[in-house]
């Protein structure tokens, strides 16, 4: 396709209804789609249209976009979403649209789940009704979908018809429960100052950047809101840049700027009717708390904690907000981390010890934190982070629907890319080595003989967090534990991810006290519990509440990409060596399109969740101070879907255990000055599971 010399040619003299020409790829309601959004000049002066030649029809049924189409494509775009789309080429247009239509069915479908939550709130479902029906996909989407009946499934699936009034009340958000409930029975109120912290990716990220493309998006959310979307689908490449951090220094790359977002509206919502952490902040809003006593700690969670410290100075700030809130109330804090933020919790505690961060000495947390509430905690890391980095894959990506659709506008490539661009990821890496996730001859969490299926399929072990079949091509590499594989994930890195891993983490195991004193002003092992002690805080009580009882990634079978002829696993023009192995396996009870499932919340398996708080905190080792701490298990015991996508006030699953009416009095308890009266609850096979791991 040849171009314009002036690519900011938006017409010329030449008048729309010159260009209007019959498109000969638009038939029946496409037809009538184009009839109603091509703009007139006269009724629509200065609409700008696409640049370069004219296309032939043979261009035309290559996939190239006429003139005409990009003219309207454009037209429509800048009117609804506020920007034009790029320049389309030959050689992309196909890519573009299977990308488009991508997002799109994403979206819908995950706002068909979001909005299920909150039925009763239709302005919602309105005005989304109104940006698609707007939306002219006509020209981006494959001819095989039909825009219309695509819009008006997707309005009947968000539509109230079929509640009743009944229904609808029982299904509506802003109930401000079981705070209500607890205030009138159990006369709480608020008492503690409280911090919540949120987990991986549930911080809202802003552009600062004023440069280039980030112009457009100068303090808008692009991570989180609708501002990612419209990012996502007009300016790919713009938003990847945004997106990934240096690989050299681990921060910003040269001329992107962006920032966690401030305030509790940082991560209360991911996008409108999609909340995060909005229940628990109605519900400790109930108990008298407000803006002055409770706060939301949001982090750019891209980054290493250690790089949290060295450009935002987030510890720096966590430690000032509660001495403040002590000199002002005379009131210790209560830290609520989520999933990922427990780690930023234990980082902190060491950091604000050591001589080496905050040099607040031996007592101040004894002194500030009156407890830690960890919910769906992450102590041990989440085995998916290793395929998410290894290859660009989880249980996700690979289930068959979206690993079509992503095969068309987000490769493994790409996705492998991002995810080790972000060293704050890396966090969350399986620790204890073998100790804790097993050996070739099998895993601590690993199924009983008679947990067998009467069908006689058999359960695949979990010591082998890597397995390959006989025929994957991979040479003379056999199954890997999670220390091999770990060490496998080194070797695919590229030198720069390999020194920021060495920088910034250790995952292994200390046994002795020695090996502890020895390393505890080294901010490595800050992360790993494994490798140092809770700290001297008496007076401090650490509860862990989570769920279990959802299937949870525990390991997966593997197939080389390409492999040398010693069997060396290597990259190729940066393509990932290795990809998860689909292929069907009989007579396995626990693995479903390569992916071996345990127990678990849904993303963390329950070894990461349980094993620290139900045994190794309780140990001389790894809690010399006599920290009290508590262990509450919740069933996941969701409602059908078609009550409640979210699962409702039973579910305790990872996510949506931030509205787990029984996890949610128990934290409102804790803040209220009533943790005596939270004590142990286990119905999950952990302590089993604990009593096999042989660390002291």
């Amino acid at each position: 396709m040849t171009q314009s010399k002036d690519k900011g040619n938006t017409g010329g003299n030449q008048t729309a209804r010159q260009r209007k020409g019959k498109n000969k790829r638009s038939k029946g309601k496409g037809a009538q789609n184009d009839a109603k959004h091509v703009f007139d000049e006269e009724e629509h002066p200065g609409t700008p249209t696409a640049t370069g030649t004219h296309h032939n029809e043979s261009d035309a049924n290559a996939g190239t976009p006429t003139e005409r189409e990009k003219k309207v494509a454009n037209a429509v775009l800048k009117k609804t979403l506020g920007k034009e789309l790029a320049e389309l080429k030959p050689g992309r247009v196909k890519r573009r649209r299977w990308f488009i239509s991508g997002i799109v069915i994403g979206v819908a479908a995950a706002l068909s789940g979001i909005l299920y939550t909150n039925p009763t709130q239709s302005p919602h479902i309105n005005h989304i009704h109104q940006v698609l029906g707007e939306f002219d996909v006509t020209s981006l989407l494959p001819e095989s979908l039909m825009p219309e009946d695509f819009i008006r499934d997707v309005s009947k699936l968000l539509s109230l018809d079929g509640f009743g009034t009944e229904s609808a009340a029982n299904y509506t958000t802003g109930d401000f429960q079981p705070a209500l409930t607890l205030v009138k029975e159990e006369g709480l109120k608020k008492k503690h100052n409280v911090i919540l912290i949120p987990g991986i990716i549930s911080s809202g990220l802003e552009s600062w950047s004023t440069a280039d493309c980030s112009r457009p998006y100068f303090r808008q959310r692009l991570w989180g809101t609708s501002t990612m979307f419209k990012a996502i689908l007009l300016d790919k490449e713009c938003w990847v840049q945004h997106m990934m951090l240096d690989k050299k220094t681990g921060l910003d790359p040269p001329g992107i700027k962006l920032r966690a977002a401030k305030g509790l509206d940082a991560a209360d919502y991911f996008i409108t009717g999609y909340w995060i952490w909005g229940k628990i902040i109605e519900n400790l809003a109930v108990l008298g708390y407000d803006s002055n006593d409770m706060d939301l700690a949001a982090y750019d969670w891209r980054l290493s904690h250690y790089d949290l410290e060295r450009r935002d100075q987030y510890f720096s700030s966590l430690k000032s907000r509660m001495e403040v809130a002590l000199r002002a109330s005379g009131k210790k804090t209560v830290l609520v981390p989520h999933s990922m933020g427990s780690q930023v919790v234990q980082y902190f505690m060491k950091w604000v010890e050591s001589p080496q961060g905050g040099n607040g000495g031996s007592s101040w947390v004894n002194e500030h934190i009156e407890a830690i509430v960890n919910l769906a905690g992450t102590p041990l890391g989440v085995p998916k982070t290793l395929s998410s980095l290894l290859s660009g894959e989880q249980r996700e990506t690979v289930q068959p629907l979206a690993n079509y659709l992503l095969d068309h506008f987000m490769n493994r490539n790409e996705m492998a890319r991002i995810f080790r661009s972000w060293t704050g990821l890396a966090s969350l890496l399986p620790k204890g080595g073998n100790a804790v996730w097993g050996d070739l001859d099998g895993a601590p969490d690993d199924q009983d003989a008679e947990e067998t299926p009467a069908d006689g399929a058999q359960a695949v072990s979990y010591g082998a967090q890597i397995r390959f079949d006989s025929d994957s091509n991979v040479g003379r590499m056999g199954n890997q534990t999670m220390e091999e594989a770990l060490g496998l994930l080194y070797r695919v890195l590229d030198s720069d991810a390999q020194r920021l891993l060495r920088r910034d983490y250790s995952y292994g195991v200390f046994r002795t006290q020695a090996e502890m004193d020895g390393s505890k002003d080294d901010h490595r092992v800050w992360t790993n519990p494994l490798q140092h002690q809770l700290p001297n805080a008496p007076n401090m009580t650490i509860y862990c509440l989570y769920g279990h009882g959802a299937t949870t990634e525990r390991a997966y079978f593997y197939a080389a990409d390409a492999v040398t002829g010693e069997g060396v696993l290597h990259e190729e023009f940066g393509t990932p060596a290795l990809r998860i192995d689909k292929r069907a396996r009989a007579q396995t009870s626990n693995v479903d399109i390569g992916i071996v499932h345990g127990e678990g919340d849904g993303t963390v398996p329950l070894l990461s969740l349980g094993y620290m708080c139900a045994d190794a905190w309780r140990k001389p080792l790894f809690n010399p101070h006599g920290v009290r701490v508590v262990t509450r298990e919740f069933v996941h015991n969701p409602l059908a879907a078609f009550k409640d996508i979210r699962g409702g006030a039973g579910a305790s699953d990872h996510i949506n255990i931030l509205g787990n009416h029984d996890v949610t009095a128990d934290l409102l308890r804790v803040v209220a000055g009533n943790g005596h009266d939270v004590e142990d609850q286990f119905n999950s096979n952990i302590r089993k599971y604990a009593s096999r791991i042989r660390i002291p």
